[in-house]
């Protein structure tokens, strides 16, 4: 935590000066953590468009959590064995980090970044975005709930200036107030994988399920968009935070491209050893009205099929998390999640982390989960490489951040875009059995492609 009368900027650097003379060191990568007045996380992020700078952007589900990251301080990558390799990159890189005035969850040397959904990424499609990849910005805004901090992660040598390094430091907060102009792109086309080779997809999975290959798999298609201009992730931003108001909002912007995601599923949260994660499995379309909104909950609630593929999941989450946990509470029944157009089972599964453990074995264990990838996992998986007609990168992938003490949290990246320049790649997907009916399964992803096209500036198709 930080201290009761915690260090300016400068006597934190002069601190570092005097740990690095202390232990014969001649150059100290520190994190130095400020409280400050509150700054709005959206404003934060959006001014910082033109200034061809890393920026990242975390939003909780309940809008009382932000994470805003911008410019490059450190970055680690993994291609193959990305969890564990990224895992042990990050303890070797907080070793050699040092913190003079403490810190609060969410401050200091945080790590923001994702993983692809296999193990490693081929395709340039995605050659911006590794199979691991976490990045500690220079300088990263935390609000959370009424308390609001800025982090600066530097690298301090025997000829600093302190004076000069803190005012600085002071650029990215000095300028948070001013007015950038807001340009709306309009669609200009769109291009998807056609019914009936869906339809073949479909109908060849269900039939491997009959056949007893695997129970479950999840198929999803693409759908390329184009507009009129380059996109503005500033003004995506503004509608993804206005109208997904019960989703985990997450960007990775790199410039060129960019990786956004409005999704609300939960991978997994760990707060001080406590753990959350969250079974989201089963879908249906919001109702006109209030009564037919019930009754369409109540339809998804008895559905065999959605309840089903939703029990599947929580199974897998329960059985993955035993080894690393004790005292796991998982409800006997599912509950209705509404969102702004669809409605999904939830189950929320809570468990306190055994300490020899962190986020990453956790996310090493549930990745993918049955509603991302399937039953049996590994047929599953393969099933989707040899026959999905793209390379999902990190769609339906673990992004989140992490910081220095072990908290953090993981979404799943679904209801996602991959933008470059002025196209997007949209993804969707839709868990297929025994029963499943291609044309429903399609209308399915038609309803989880509109949350993002339409804060892009199109409409579902």
């Amino acid at each position: 935590m930080l201290q009761t009368k915690p260090l300016t900027i400068q006597e934190q650097l002069n601190k570092a000066k005097e740990y690095m003379t202390e232990h014969n060191q001649t150059k100290l990568m520190v994190s130095i953590v400020e409280k400050v007045d509150h700054i709005d996380p959206i404003r934060f992020f959006k001014h910082f468009h033109n200034e061809d700078l890393l920026r990242l952007f975390w939003k909780d589900t309940e809008d009382s959590f932000y994470l805003v990251g911008i410019d490059e301080f450190k970055t680690i990558k993994a291609q193959e064995d990305r969890f564990n390799q990224i895992r042990k990159q990050r303890q070797e890189l907080l070793e050699q980090i040092y913190t003079p005035n403490g810190f609060d969850k969410g401050t200091g040397p945080v790590m923001l970044g994702g993983f692809s959904f296999n193990d490693k990424t081929t395709g340039d499609k995605w050659r911006s975005f590794e199979s691991g990849l976490m990045v500690i910005p220079r300088a990263m805004l935390t609000v959370d709930g009424d308390e609001c901090f800025m982090t600066y992660n530097v690298t301090v040598k025997e000829d600093t200036n302190v004076k000069a390094l803190s005012s600085d430091l002071k650029y990215y907060t000095r300028r948070v107030y001013l007015e950038d102009e807001q340009k709306t792109q309009q669609l200009k086309s769109t291009n998807s994988l056609d019914y009936r080779n869906w339809d073949q997809l479909i109908n060849k999975a269900v039939k491997s399920i009959n056949n007893g290959l695997m129970s479950k798999v999840v198929l999803a298609r693409e759908l390329e968009a184009e507009f009129n201009q380059p996109i503005d992730l500033n003004e995506v931003l503004n509608k993804l935070v206005e109208q997904q108001t019960d989703s985990y909002i997450y960007i990775f912007d790199q410039g060129e491209d960019a990786y956004i995601s409005a999704t609300p599923e939960r991978l997994v949260k760990v707060d001080n050893g406590e753990l959350l994660s969250t079974c989201l499995a089963g879908t249906i379309k919001r109702g006109q009205t209030a009564n037919e909104d019930v009754e369409l909950a109540n339809q998804l609630m008895n559905d065999e099929k959605n309840r089903s593929e939703h029990q599947y999941v929580v199974n897998m989450i329960k059985e993955s998390i035993e080894p690393l946990t004790y005292s796991i509470n998982i409800p006997s029944q599912p509950v209705i999640l509404p969102l702004r157009t669809l409605q999904h089972l939830y189950t929320p599964v809570t468990a306190m982390l055994k300490e020899s453990y962190t986020i990453f074995d956790l996310i090493e264990k549930l990745h993918p989960t049955p509603a991302l990838g399937g039953e049996p996992r590994e047929v599953a998986i393969n099933y989707i490489e040899e026959n999905e007609p793209f390379e999902r990168g990190w769609y339906a992938a673990p992004v989140g951040w992490v910081d220095q003490e072990g908290n953090g949290e993981m979404a799943v990246a679904i209801r996602s875009a991959l933008i470059n320049n002025n196209t997007a790649t949209l993804f969707a997907g839709c868990g297929i059995v025994a029963e499943s009916d291609p044309q429903e399964e399609y209308e399915e992803t038609k309803l989880k492609f509109t949350p993002m096209l339409e804060a892009l500036g199109g409409i579902s198709q």
